[in-house]
């Protein structure tokens, strides 16, 4: 998944206007329901499953990318 469409889909399960490449995700208001949501959304969109311990320790919107990439 590109960058931006992936700051975008942050933007979407935040419900903001726009996500932050340089803020932490928890300074952007990422929970557990966020975990949830993307580990959704990712298995829709791209048929990648994404473990829950391993995005837990995400902290970076580059976090969440490289966990995609892995799983890929």
């Amino acid at each position: 998944m590109e960058k931006d469409a992936l700051l975008e889909l942050v933007a979407e399960i935040l419900e903001v206007e726009e996500a932050s490449a340089t803020e932490t995700l928890e300074a952007q208001g990422w929970d557990s329901l966020a975990n949830l949501a993307f580990i959704a959304e990712i298995d829709e969109r791209l048929g990648v499953q994404i473990d829950a311990d391993e995005l837990a320790k995400a902290v970076t919107v580059d976090d969440l990318q490289a966990l995609i990439t892995a799983q890929s």
